[in-house]
């Protein structure tokens, strides 16, 4: 029996395991939902949208005038950071050779193809496992291990919705709103066998200042915390933390100067990297990770992570 991909985003969102078995249905629903949501949202102005988003979230008032925590400020950023280096870098393709201009492109994943629809995607011609991805959008990826073992029929059906779909409706980030929309195939990334740690650089007005080590992100989904020093922080930020022992990548310091220059002239950016046996790959650079609605435990790290970040107002 022919496999799917990965169970995606809109699966985790649903909730139904007979739903995303039925895959026609399934995509239907999928297609329906996002247009459902793309018409409402239409009418709504971006202000009332971000301020009923949070207020969804956190059951309070969002503070525009003078937001203090973490939360607001990326609310903030959202209504009001407009820079072209935002749809750059959000552009899952053209982050490419911001990455290469910046760094150099010996950390970039392996290009196999670009295509504007997916009726020019050849899976033959495509090596045995690979990543599919549009380039406007967060978590709308088709992770092929084994080509030949994936209901591409399937997997290229939500492609050619998620081409359809614009990720700037689903919470307003403006840096989304005006990335063309393509399809990318890049290299499919293993470490021993298993999803890669992925270490995510939190960076505040160009400096990083605390990574998040994620761990077996598509299982038992776990984060650490950790300070430029490799201090455990004692806080969670969306995911339980992972309880084992692990130590400071040998090649850290490298990890953090290329964060730290891939965040120049950037207000907040999360750039993700991974280390496999001491090689250095670049993942993606969000601006506003979780919609800027993933909650801290304690709460109250909601507003010392604020600190770290200093808005042009």
């Amino acid at each position: 029996m022919n496999k799917i991909a990965k169970k995606d985003m809109f699966y985790l969102f649903n909730k139904s395991e007979i739903i995303y078995k039925n895959r026609s249905l399934y995509r239907f629903i999928v297609s329906l939902r996002l247009g459902i949501w793309r018409i409402i949202s239409a009418f709504i102005p971006d202000k009332l949208f971000v301020e009923t988003q949070y207020r969804k979230a956190f059951r309070k008032k969002l503070n525009l005038r003078n937001p203090l925590t973490f939360s607001e400020k990326m609310q903030w950023l959202k209504l009001n950071w407009s820079d072209e280096i935002l749809t750059t870098c959000s552009d899952k393709y053209k982050v490419r050779n911001y990455v290469k201009n910046q760094v150099g492109e010996h950390i970039l994943t392996k290009l196999y193809g670009v295509y504007k629809k997916t009726e020019d995607i050849l899976i033959r011609d495509l090596p045995d496992s690979f990543v599919l991805k549009v380039n406007h959008g967060s978590g709308l990826n088709i992770i092929c291990k084994n080509k030949n073992e994936i209901d591409w029929k399937h997997e290229l059906g939500l492609l050619k919705i998620y081409m359809k779909h614009s990720h700037y409706y689903l919470g307003r980030e403006l840096m989304y709103k005006n990335i063309t929309p393509m399809i990318i195939c890049e290299e499919y990334l293993e470490d021993g066998g298993r999803v890669p740690i992925d270490y995510k650089f939190c960076c505040f007005n160009g400096e990083p200042r605390f990574v998040e080590v994620h761990f077996d992100r598509f299982g038992e989904h776990k984060n650490n915390l950790y300070d430029m020093e490799w201090n455990l922080l004692p806080f969670q930020w969306e995911f339980p933390n992972f309880t084992g022992l692990f130590n400071k990548p040998a090649s850290f310091d490298t990890m953090y100067s290329i964060a730290k220059k891939l965040a120049e002239n950037t207000i907040f950016v999360r750039t993700d990297l991974y280390n496999i046996n001491n090689k250095i790959y670049f993942g993606e650079m969000t601006f506003c990770p979780a919609n800027g609605l993933a909650k801290f435990m304690p709460e109250y790290y909601d507003q010392i992570i604020g600190s770290y970040l200093k808005l042009p107002i």
